[in-house]
């Protein structure tokens, strides 16, 4: 049983806390049922998970009376339902009962239902499921994004609930994941291919900024350092200021630590540092989750004469970049230090990491500390 909630507690995209998942566990020590009992608990677990803790972690733009006016100018947030222009649809949008039965599904998705990705009709790719796995943030980063047609993303064509269910409704972009691929690449490739994210996410980092560390459309953050078991604007957000961001991983650090009983020696810490030592960045758009398996790649084949095309011809082609749910205004060092916190050091993609974002060692450093101390 504890095996099979270790796998519920992964699930959803790798963003729900260790916090969460130890809950989980204990709960399922109390139990201890039968085999044939384990689905049945696991469904029990999710429904309390889902009404004692996701509920509270609902922080949908929509919902949230946070927005200010100088957030709300940089973005325009879509009243749900959301449909694009029906011109720009590559065919009707799949029904409900044709998303539902859908049985082409992308890797790494939940099992058991929170979240899910469908491909139809090899046009539109569908992710649906609740909060806090599925997010109306992601639809407001693809609708911002749209702006820049430079920059390699889906198209966003419906977003809308059905019940406690989120749909977006997405253009399909063929390619094959980096990670897939990765290891079997020349040097050649790799370096090309590092060269097409750094002048993608050099057009992204260039998108103008609200000027305060929010998610897309000026609500709490997304990333787990700013979540917490019931809404607090201290931990979650928006942030008018880094030092309020900073001090917002201290508050969080001391609220665990605190309510398990210990001495919060490092949120002490924490508070006593980080709003010095990570001070005097700007607020820039930011993924927030770069990773080589949210990277579509495919192989071009040409020759300068069209003719008989070889090896030389070959060429990998950065064709999108996928799963913006995190996305928002983050420091500037922010892009890096998320990613090498959670850097596994077992191949070359941390130093050709560097290639693509600006590396910023010493806040990545300390941010790494933060995790230790947050994640565990």
């Amino acid at each position: 049983m504890v095996l099979v909630l270790k796998a519920f507690c992964c699930g959803g995209g790798g963003q729900a806390s260790r916090t969460w998942s130890n809950l989980f566990l204990k709960f399922a020590a109390s139990v201890q049922p039968s085999s044939s009992e384990e689905w049945s608990v696991l469904e029990f677990l999710g429904s309390w998970y889902h009404s004692t803790i996701v509920a509270t972690l609902r922080q949908d733009v929509n919902s949230d009376a946070r927005l200010d006016n100088t957030t709300m100018a940089a973005v325009t947030v879509p009243t749900l339902p959301y449909f694009c222009d029906p011109g720009e649809l590559p065919g009707p949008l799949p029904s409900l009962d044709e998303i539902v039965a859908a049985d082409q599904t992308f890797p790494g998705n939940s099992d058991y239902g929170y979240q899910r990705v469908a491909l139809v009709r090899e046009k539109f790719v569908v992710k649906y499921g609740v909060s806090p796995w599925v997010s109306e943030n992601e639809g407001h980063a693809l609708l911002l994004l749209a702006k820049y047609p430079s920059i390699p993303v889906p198209r966003l064509y419906a977003m809308y609930r059905e019940g406690d269910r989120l749909f977006l409704i997405m253009e399909f972009k063929e390619g094959t994941q980096l990670s897939t691929v990765w290891d079997g690449l020349s040097e050649h490739d790799k370096l090309d291919i590092t060269s097409q994210l750094r002048n993608i996410f050099t057009q992204v980092r260039k998108i103008p900024s609200p000027g305060v560390f929010s998610n897309v459309a000026g609500g709490p953050l997304r990333h787990r350092f700013f979540m917490s078991a019931e809404p607090t604007p201290q931990i979650n957000g928006p942030f008018q200021n880094e030092m309020d961001f900073s001090m917002a991983m201290a508050i969080r650090s001391r609220k665990n630590w605190e309510s398990n009983g210990y001495k919060p020696w490092t949120s002490e810490f924490l508070e006593r540092h980080l709003p010095t030592a990570l001070a005097g960045h700007n607020s820039v758009f930011t993924h927030d989750d770069i990773q080589r398996k949210n990277i579509l790649v495919s192989m071009d084949v040409a020759s300068a004469d069209n003719r008989n095309p070889d090896e030389s011809g070959r060429k990998w082609r950065v064709m999108a970049v996928l799963d913006w749910e995190n996305a928002g205004w983050y420091p500037s060092y922010w892009e890096y230090a998320a990613a090498f916190v959670d850097f596994v050091w077992d191949d070359d993609w941390p130093e050709k990491f560097e290639r693509i974002v600006d590396p910023c060692p010493l806040e990545a450093g300390l941010l790494r500390f933060v995790r230790q101390d947050l994640d565990y």
